[in-house]
């Protein structure tokens, strides 16, 4: 049951100073979990038009990092499902970086996060996620975007599995990520699958398929799972995906979010061409978010009518 459908305000100091957290946590690329989603992301996608995504053709961009940049490159990809409406929760790897932790020159963290203040009102919250480990002596960052509303509701309904870490609703976006970062992997695992709005059934399926690997079995795609894809603006495949078994039988939130996210994605082209800048895109996307917000909030059904260009 859901207990309230407003997020908690962050009354901190550091929030009502409108400046962002410590960083969070690890990004797709960190998780086993992740690694299907990365595997399709290199195999190749039915489509990449250049200008359906950042033009500078790389997710690291120079110093002065532009905010217009950063949203176009969300709103192309899997980031839409997260600003249009809370589909997913969350969304990661708006902007990529990595930094030596011998001689850290963090200049162009500190760029990304201004940049992502742009991102950051009472729909939405952005900021930098700093992995906890380091490799080779490098400490990656990707910025991640959070629907606050979504993630609220997706707390809620998932308490028994999040009240042991202390985090409830009103837990700062940025601190719950950093917690994830650094949980058991099997729970990392579960809390990130749950943060990028996967279906349940998908979660359990590779948490337990991650545990249970090293009993000898072969693992993997024609193995022991095959993968769902949600399409998004720049690339059909490889960008929001999730495991199943290969007997799988599509579900009904497996079918309502292939349905909803289609209706998403068709409100999203036909706005696209009044994004021009930053101030016009992030409108715009706020106007999306008003229009299916209380259907993914409520989890109610998103109608193909609510796509309508002519919505307000």
């Amino acid at each position: 049951m859901i207990r309230s459908e407003r997020p908690c305000r962050d009354t901190t100091p550091l929030a009502r100073a409108g400046r962002p957290s410590p960083p969070g946590a690890a990004s797709f690329a960190a998780l086993a979990w992740l690694l299907a989603a990365v595997a399709f992301a290199f195999a190749g996608c039915a489509s990449n038009p250049r200008d359906l995504v950042d033009p500078t053709g790389s997710k690291t961009f120079a110093a002065g990092v532009d905010p217009f940049v950063l949203v176009r490159e969300a709103a192309d990809h899997e980031g839409l499902y997260t600003l249009a409406g809370g589909l997913k929760p969350m969304s990661s790897g708006i902007w990529r970086h990595s930094f030596s932790t011998d001689d850290p020159d963090l200049t162009e963290l500190r760029d990304a996060r201004r940049a992502l203040a742009i991102l950051r009102n009472d729909a939405w919250y952005a900021d930098v996620q700093v992995f906890a480990d380091a490799h080779d002596g490098e400490r990656a960052a990707h910025a991640f975007v959070i629907h606050r509303k979504a993630l609220a509701r997706m707390i809620e309904r998932h308490e028994v599995f999040w009240s042991p870490w202390g985090i409830t609703p009103c837990t700062h976006p940025s601190e719950i990520v950093a917690v994830v970062d650094r949980m058991p992997r099997g729970d990392r695992w579960r809390g990130y699958g749950y943060l990028f709005g996967y279906p349940d059934e998908a979660v359990d399926f590779f948490v337990e398929a991650g545990l249970s690997a090293g009993d000898g079995r072969g693992v993997g795609p024609g193995k022991d799972r095959r993968f769902i894809q949600i399409p998004t603006a720049a690339e059909a495949s490889g960008r929001f995906t999730y495991a199943v078994p290969p007997e799988h039988v599509p579900s009904t939130a497996d079918e309502a979010l292939a349905r909803d996210s289609e209706v998403i994605l068709a409100a999203y082209l036909e706005r696209r061409h009044r994004m021009r800048d930053a101030g016009s895109a992030v409108e715009e996307l706020l106007r999306l978010n008003a229009i299916f917000e209380p259907r993914t909030i409520r989890r109610g059904p998103i109608e193909p009518d609510d796509a309508s260009p002519s919505a307000p």
